[in-house]
């Protein structure tokens, strides 16, 4: 199941991370917490803008990933279509518990600032009942099938990690070649 997890590194993430937490500052955001209710997933984001309308950031994020993930063909797909991006701000104290993204293919992440390796999004793995680390970086993008569990670890000290994650899906299939006549 990990090997559908994908990982590249964004060569001009020096370039953009400034103005993509510039952008990200001048958002309202709010903060998104649940810890102290009964529900499935636990959560305690210090900023985000789950669910609300596409700003600035968005676009400028777009343009410069778009050739990223366009480069991700897990299926042999030729048009893949973007439902929502958010970012997330974690300090101290701060998680996202177990959960999997629902009406959607897959899921991405963008380290944009991760303090520590970590803070990085933890997958857990079904088949060998074990929670999975990756090996990401600031400045790394995954992307992975929504359907595998993860949960992003409490922030144990002062630091600040960042987040711009994504949904999309695929749609129309390539033609697909057989060796045999059907």
């Amino acid at each position: 199941m990990m090997d559908l997890v994908k990982i590249k590194k964004i060569d001009n993430h020096s370039k953009i991370k400034q103005t993509l937490l510039d952008l990200i500052d001048e958002e309202k955001g709010y903060k998104l917490s649940n810890g102290d209710h009964n529900t499935d997933v636990k959560y305690n984001i210090s900023k985000t803008d789950w669910q609300q309308s596409p700003s600035k950031y968005v676009t400028f994020y777009l343009k410069n990933m778009k050739e990223y993930f366009e480069e991700y063909d897990f299926v042999n797909c030729s048009q893949a279509k973007v439902h929502n991006i958010w970012f997330h701000q974690y300090y101290k104290n701060d998680f996202h518990g177990w959960h999997v993204h629902g009406g959607c293919q897959f899921a991405s992440v963008y380290y944009l600032e991760l303090p520590n390796k970590k803070y990085a999004t933890q997958f857990y793995d079904y088949n060998d009942d074990k929670v999975i680390n990756v090996n990401v970086e600031e400045g790394d993008l995954i992307i992975f099938p929504s359907f595998i569990p993860h949960q992003s670890p409490k922030i144990l000290d002062d630091s600040r990690k960042t987040v711009i994650s994504a949904n999309y899906s695929f749609e129309e299939l390539k033609k697909f070649y057989y060796e045999f006549d059907l």
